[in-house]
């Protein structure tokens, strides 16, 4: 699905494929799960060569920065992606063109970001009025805004998980923390591959990049930076949180233990005096005593008594 904004006369409009060929009309065409159909038309207009819009279909490609034959430069930046209850990260290609005055998104999943900037477009029309390399500064910008925003949840999440492995630890909290873990460690290697695209925008590697503009993406390599930092604080907290959460469980079975042996060893010396009066031996001293019987109900229950009078002292009962 192609979707095409132009700002032309302070307005911000709907506009058709075409328009990329006007540098005075600035355009930003965002193209989501693009069909080979739709990179063939682009691939027209825009003069990309094809090979290098269908590497956008394979989606796994490592966030670079990438000179291309021609007037377009790309940038492939990972963003975050939601896909139900599980967050991945996804490339976001983004060609650039001062000559064009033009920058294409291309993106096989969904992103918060972009459709953020979609949503908030028409109120803020200084996205598109600074021309490419200042959009591309506040898309970038604004994916790192949901890492963030991301890394608040997991913060939240990472408490939650806390607080049920203190009170009650069970299979359900181990595969949180193995499933927020997974997401940092995804989170973790995007970051520090966006963090090497930013530093190449800096150094102005990107020829597309304004030079004056380019100075502003320190502020976001900073953020990278944070990025990065957060995200192996939050593992070193699950991994600390997972520790926790195995002593408690061994903790579990060892007092399971303990209340077993207690409960058998209550049974252990009635069990023997009641094996012991169970032999059939012909000269047994209580074999005929009236109370015989009485003698060593009494005895067992003695000695459970006994025995639960030196738990109680050791404390383990």
């Amino acid at each position: 699905m192609i979707t095409v904004l132009k700002y032309e006369k302070d307005k911000v409009e709907k506009g058709d494929l075409s328009i990329v060929c006007y540098p005075k009309t600035f355009s930003w065409v965002d193209v989501f799960e693009p069909t080979k159909e739709e990179l063939d038309r682009i691939s027209t207009i825009t003069n990309i060569p094809i090979n290098d819009l269908k590497i956008t279909l394979d989606g796994e490609e490592r966030p670079k920065v990438v000179e291309l034959e021609g007037p377009f430069s790309l940038i492939i930046f990972g963003a975050p992606s939601f896909e139900m209850d599980k967050i991945t990260t996804t490339p976001v290609f983004i060609y650039i063109s001062k000559y064009h005055n033009c920058v294409i998104t291309i993106r096989n999943k969904d992103t918060k970001s972009i459709s953020k900037i979609k949503e908030s477009v028409e109120a803020k029309k200084n996205f598109f009025e600074k021309g490419s390399s200042y959009f591309v500064y506040r898309l970038i910008d604004e994916i790192l805004n949901t890492y963030f925003n991301v890394l608040e949840d997991v913060d939240d999440r990472i408490e939650q998980i806390e607080d049920s492995v203190m009170k009650s630890p069970d299979i359900k909290s181990a595969q949180k923390i193995f499933q927020t873990k997974k997401t940092l460690i995804y989170f973790s290697k995007t970051m520090a591959a966006n963090r090497e695209v930013i530093t190449s925008i800096e150094k102005e590697y990107l020829s597309e990049i304004d030079k004056k503009m380019a100075r502003e993406f320190r502020t976001l390599y900073n953020d990278a930076i944070q990025l990065v930092d957060m995200s192996s604080t939050y593992r070193d907290i699950l991994t600390g949180t997972l520790d926790t959460y195995l002593s408690a469980t061994s903790n579990n079975l060892n007092q399971v233990m303990k209340t077993l042996t207690v409960a058998a060893s209550f049974v252990l010396i009635p069990t023997l005096i009641a094996s012991v009066y169970g032999m059939n031996f012909q000269w047994m001293p209580e074999l005929y005593w009236k109370y015989g019987y009485f003698f060593a109900l009494g005895l067992m229950a003695f000695s459970i008594f006994v025995m639960w009078v030196y738990f109680r002292r050791k404390k383990w009962i």
